[in-house]
């Protein structure tokens, strides 16, 4: 099934790869990752309408052969959860890219360019996003062909009610934002289905040769490395839009600071110490020397150095930003330099919630990619005793669903 949507995928993507470098080597759009205006942009609209032709031929060529020998037979499937991701991902996309060419858009309709900035890509995608998060954990779980209800009883009143209650918990926990509690409830669900389908793994492995549940839970993977790296995937993405979600919780303070003066922001009170200016071998440093405090009990945390570099060869100037960062939070302290008016040495204060889990959502993806990639290795399982009693039917069962059957 869906043999054209792969095909026709994998040539957008290739086009959109080719369109993306002709935006910012021609110069149709002004941009940050502009490079500058060239010539070479009509070379690229000349090989992307040989790309788009070349895509057409090879498709009518193979058509035949791309006919789906299955039809879709239930909107209750693993089937119908792959057609709307790709839906959904094909939705984001044409939203980025609106967005991207508006300003070329806007020019050519009415000669006045009218630039979209980070709000529009933030309103568009946040729910997209969110709808990608729920079918990351309500599309393994769904059977083949057509879901029963008391499949989707089984596989999802657990983890849906863990879903609902962390919604319930957030709400006098200070979690107002509607977009972030959502995210929340979705990423426990996702992050439930996930647990469930080891554990229910797990049990059968555990049954059969006494193992322990976390040695059955690694044989378990390792029997069927795409499927559970999958679900290591999906964990890894769980982690990385928990990280997103703490944006909705960020602060950022700005004031001019003499020495000795003090700024909160959260739960951490700034205290500009001292300044003092180094020479370099190839700039000169205007440092702060900042101390962080914890409010609460007035305990010292951490010296911060924020700095701004001039480079007197060539008249710039770069700023380095101190980092105080834990796993709940990282705190930015910038120097932006002296205000005009006072010359006093102006801080600004970042403090966004969450951002570790950002990174280490994205290892455990790279981690659950490698083991997907690798092969399948013979299962503990098959390696129990012959004359091991019968299997139960709730163990049957779950050794139904580590296969991925219904």
């Amino acid at each position: 099934m869906m043999k054209v949507w792969n095909v026709w995928l994998v040539f957008i993507t290739f086009l959109l790869c080719i369109l993306g470098t002709f935006l910012t080597r021609s110069g149709v759009v002004s941009s940050v990752h502009a490079f500058a205006q060239s010539t070479i942009g009509p070379w690229f609209v000349g090989f992307m309408a040989l790309i788009l032709f070349a895509c057409f031929a090879a498709y009518l060529w193979n058509r035949d052969y791309l006919k789906s020998e299955n039809q879709l037979d239930s909107m209750l499937s693993r089937e119908s959860s792959f057609l709307f991701n790709n839906l959904i991902l094909l939705v984001a996309t044409i939203a980025v890219l609106s967005g991207t060419l508006f300003p070329v858009l806007s020019e050519w309709v009415t000669n006045d360019k009218i630039s979209v900035g980070a709000p529009f890509f933030n309103k568009v995608n946040i729910p997209i996003g969110l709808m990608l998060m729920f079918l990351t954990g309500v599309g393994p779980l769904l059977a083949w062909g057509r879901t029963s209800g008391e499949s989707l009883r089984r596989n999802f009143g657990w983890p849906g009610a863990a879903g609902l209650l962390a919604g319930v918990i957030a709400y006098p926990l200070g979690f107002r934002d509607f977009y972030a509690v959502l995210c929340l409830m979705l990423c426990i669900f996702v992050a439930a289905t996930i647990a469930l389908e080891f554990y229910r793994g797990a049990r059968v492995i555990h049954t059969r040769t006494g193992m322990s549940y976390l040695a059955s839970a690694s044989d378990l993977t390792l029997r069927n490395t795409r499927r559970y790296g999958g679900y290591i995937v999906h964990f890894g993405m769980v982690l990385i839009f928990i990280g997103i979600s703490g944006s909705a919780f960020n602060k950022d303070v700005q004031k001019e600071m003499s020495i000795g003066s003090t700024m909160q922001i959260g739960k951490y009170t700034l205290l500009l110490q001292s300044a003092d200016t180094q020479p370099e071998k190839n700039y000169t440093a205007e440092r702060m020397i900042v101390e962080a405090i914890r409010t609460r009990d007035n305990q010292p945390v951490m010296m911060l150095y924020p700095e701004k570099r001039n480079f007197p060869a060539n008249e710039m100037s770069g700023t380095m930003v101190a980092i105080y960062s834990t796993v709940v939070e990282d705190l930015y302290v910038v120097y932006a330099g002296r205000s005009p008016e006072s010359n006093l040495p102006v801080i600004h204060a970042y403090l966004n919630p969450l951002v570790k889990w950002i990174w280490f959502g994205g290892v455990i993806l790279v981690i659950g990619t490698i083991v997907a990639l690798f092969p399948n290795q013979r299962s503990a399982v098959a390696l129990a005793r012959a004359g091991a009693p019968a299997i139960s039917g709730a163990v049957q069962e779950a050794q139904n669903a580590t296969r991925g059957h219904d």
